[in-house]
């Protein structure tokens, strides 16, 4: 870092062969989109150059470069939540909040569809799904309450989730509304 910050390209581009390929692997994990993912680390390398003569790494450098991916990719799903949202059509719904009694029935019934869903789960399921989500206890609680071991837990919570996604499938961008605007108001 000390012959980048001199400007000598020779070991700038020595880090960028050495971490640039990792650097996209790793993206690609979180965005599952190979152009975003090089784009998102040649912005790292840009700053790291640009910055070169006033960055200061705490760390290691890969660990810099690791995290600066992490928050970068963080970032990116920020901007890309707010370009659905006008996708969605629900951009108004988001900063008006306008809370009508004709939308509190649509919640109401919405949430009435979660329960009917919920409720239509095998009784272990059920019971699991419920001491897991709304009791938030972990699988480990869960076993030991019940008897059972985690792995059973965790193939529990697999069938409720597979059922509930199923079952409420045709409702997910309501559900999807509905979970952001009550997220608003917390």
């Amino acid at each position: 870092m000390k012959k980048i910050a001199d400007g000598d390209l020779a070991a700038y581009r020595m880090l960028f062969d050495e971490y640039f390929t990792d650097l996209c692997n790793f993206l690609n994990l979180y965005l599952h989109n190979r152009s975003f993912a090089e784009e998102i680390a040649l912005e790292i390398f840009t700053y790291i150059w640009e910055k070169r003569e006033s960055l200061e790494i705490k760390s290691s450098l890969k660990g810099f470069l690791f995290t600066s991916a992490k928050n970068r990719a963080i970032s990116f799903f920020r901007r890309e939540k707010q370009h659905h949202f006008k996708q969605l059509g629900i951009e108004d719904e988001l900063q008006e909040l306008d809370v009508s009694s004709q939308q509190f029935l649509e919640n109401k019934e919405l949430k009435e569809l979660i329960d009917k869903a919920i409720e239509a789960l095998p009784e272990k399921s059920r019971q699991i799904y419920r001491m897991a989500w709304e009791e938030n206890l972990s699988h480990k609680e869960i076993a030991d309450q019940l008897g059972i071991t985690p792995k059973t837990v965790e193939n529990h919570v697999g069938i409720a989730l597979r059922k509930l996604r199923t079952s409420l499938q045709p409702y997910y961008q309501q559900i999807f509304i509905l979970w952001i605007l009550f997220n608003r108001f917390l």
